[in-house]
């Protein structure tokens, strides 16, 4: 049996209380409680537990699904979610954040255990996989990167800048598209027909399942109709410094996987670590609203 070190995020103290003795009777430790999702992502930074238990429904302006979903990018910590109520829009955010589990309120102790062992075992072994597809993909993508430089030095460093975007974009839509639309299609998402916000959303959440493959960690900060996309390093920065292609390939993979959303609005790079902003951020600008 599997002794984990768990957070609780649930905004309801006699309940919580209930879950923590739940837990410690499974032998689990339970480092802290939280009642918030602001809360949530600060113990979860601070203690870097094994596994969180999250209620989706919280008070206040956060709730369980978007602070899974930072924690996630942050922290690549396993989130089982814990909730009273399932009906159908809200299993299909819940579902964008890829948890281990979902458990319906009342659950059995037996339950509890079962899901939180798999998760865990889930996790570990997702972990190991990723952490070679990473060593592949950035293989990989130092090659194409490498294969995209102009061997010619006639053009201006405009030209060339655009050159190379052009040239990103394309072997993207290549190499990438056909994974974005998988994505849509597993989430029965029509970028021509459903809810701009909700295809945003699954947009950026699969923007930043990408960006962690390659070893990144992402934060996203809504202020709608503006959407802020931080990556909080940078795995190549030291190539980057001496070549700033490394960080033209990641603009253009930002601009033109939203171009597939088809949505109105548009993205700005606002920062990059290289130049010695602390993260890179890209503003997104997404109307509520097909031609608004």
């Amino acid at each position: 049996m599997v002794n984990a070190r768990i957070l609780v995020v649930e905004d309801e103290s006699i309940v919580a209380m209930g879950i923590k003795s739940k837990l410690e009777n499974l032998g689990h430790t339970v480092v802290d409680l939280a009642s918030s999702g602001e809360e949530s992502i600060e113990k979860a930074a601070e203690w870097s537990p094994d596994l969180i238990l999250m209620d989706i429904v919280l008070k206040g302006d956060m709730d369980g699904i978007e602070a899974a979903q930072q924690i996630i990018n942050l922290f690549d910590i396993p989130i089982i979610y814990l909730t009273a109520y399932a009906d159908e829009a809200m299993l299909k955010r819940a579902m964008i954040t890829e948890p281990y589990a979902y458990i319906l309120k009342p659950f059995k102790e037996s339950e509890l255990n079962a899901n939180i062992e798999m998760a865990l075992y889930k996790h570990k072994a997702d972990k190991k996989r990723r952490e070679s597809t990473k060593k592949r993909i950035l293989a990989d993508f130092y090659d194409f990167v490498l294969s995209a430089m102009p061997t010619s030095t006639s053009q201006s460093e405009t030209e060339m800048r655009e050159m190379l975007l052009h040239t990103f974009e394309e072997r993207l839509k290549e190499d990438m598209k056909p994974g974005f639309d998988k994505e849509m299609e597993d989430l029965g998402l029509d970028v021509d027909m459903d809810d701009p916000l909700e295809i945003f959303d699954a947009y950026i959440s699969w923007v930043s399942k990408l960006y962690s493959s390659l070893g990144i960690k992402t934060k996203i900060t809504p202020k709608e109709p503006r959407f802020y996309l931080e990556f909080i390093n940078c795995p190549w920065i030291d190539e980057a410094k001496k070549n700033p292609v490394f960080c033209l390939n990641c603009q253009a993979m930002i601009n033109q996987s939203l171009n597939w959303t088809r949505l109105e609005g548009n993205v700005e790079k606002m920062g990059t670590i290289k130049d010695g902003s602390p993260t890179c951020m890209f503003k997104f600008y997404i109307p509520s609203s097909k031609g608004e």
